[in-house]
């Protein structure tokens, strides 16, 4: 009777966790950086230390169409300072979903792009990371070029294959990777002027959450601390905005706690260097998603109760000294689980 009721303990506890939760790979706080240019300022080595991030997950570089729609590398990152050598790199490249169709000499081109990188700044790696917005229309192919990859990397030695999981992803079959990384940011429509937060909700994340109990990949997940700065025209989004000082009582009127009115027109700077600069009219609006730490733990409550054991390993998104300044460091070690 004794080993009837331990079976039946086991098998509970099996049904609960899942034993895809067991096998994800050497968890611990993780960070991503999502820069161009990897240079740690003082605030950020501090970050790494006091909460033991062990992992980073850099973004080598995207993968887009040029204009003949043939997939091509762009805005690789540059090492400036060195990785902190108790602190694993793992590199990530961005696959546009159109550069799909091309998928035999695109993975062919990845790995060895990936390699020679980390040859040339004397990075250890081995893992990698894709990440792409696939549907069930381009599943075919990213899961072809995950293979592909995973072949490649097999014969280098011993590699790991991991990708991102967006929420609408979880209903679909799982990629052929080692694991995932659930994104819990981005999770709403940054162009809907209604959208509470586009970056992280509980109206956008819930209706998923069911499907992560029988999600058969292991995973971790990966939280945002960043904000964004949207313009709308009567209603119709326009752009983010980079370096709009909205505490400028000249230029912008606060009507809500997250919504400013420009008050007078003015332009700001834009990233395309063939533009004379983006035109903010009188009128517009200018809508703040932010992210808070009571947020993330709320979700985190509600993602615990599908899927417990998914928190032995978080990500943030991203390490940048005025994102990571925003959360406290005691709200940081309880959104690490630490």
């Amino acid at each position: 009777m004794k080993n009837l009721l331990f079976c039946v303990f086991c098998l509970s506890l099996f049904s609960c966790t899942g034993h895809y939760d067991k096998v994800l790979p050497d968890p611990a706080p993780s960070v991503y950086f999502w820069r161009t240019v990897f240079r740690l300022d003082p605030a950020e080595m501090k970050f790494l230390r006091i909460h033991g991030v062990k992992k980073m997950y850099v973004r080598f570089f995207d993968v887009e169409p040029d204009g003949r729609q043939q997939p091509m590398p762009v805005g690789t990152i540059r090492f400036v300072t060195p990785v902190p050598k108790d602190i694993k790199v793992i590199p990530v490249v961005y696959v546009e979903h159109t550069c799909l169709q091309h998928v035999a000499d695109l993975a062919e081109k990845i790995v060895k792009r990936v390699s020679t990188m980390a040859e040339t700044n004397n990075l250890s790696i081995n893992e990698l990371q894709i990440d792409c917005d696939w549907t069930i229309s381009t599943q075919k192919e990213y899961f072809d070029l995950l293979r592909k990859i995973r072949t490649m990397l097999a014969e280098k030695g011993t590699y790991l294959l991991s990708t991102t999981i967006r929420l609408h992803q979880l209903s679909a079959e799982k990629p052929p990777v080692d694991y995932g990384v659930l994104m819990c940011y981005n999770t709403g429509n940054l162009r809907d002027y209604l959208a509470v937060n586009s970056i992280l909700s509980e109206k956008d994340v819930r209706p998923y959450l069911s499907q992560l109990r029988k999600y058969s990949l292991p995973l971790c997940v990966a939280y945002p601390v960043f904000d964004w700065k949207l313009l709308f025209e009567r209603g119709q989004f326009r752009a983010i905005l980079r370096e709009a000082d909205l505490s400028d009582s000249t230029l912008y009127r606060r009507k809500a706690p997250h919504l400013y009115q420009v008050v007078r027109t003015h332009s700001l700077a834009s990233p395309d260097p063939e533009s004379f600069g983006l035109m903010l009219r009188v009128g517009d609006e200018v809508k703040v998603d932010e992210v808070t730490a009571s947020d993330i733990l709320h979700i985190q409550s509600l993602i615990e109760e599908e899927r417990p054991e998914i928190h032995r390993q978080v990500v943030i998104y991203s390490l940048n000294s005025p994102d990571i300044n925003k959360i406290k460091p005691y709200e940081m070690d309880q959104i690490y689980h630490r």
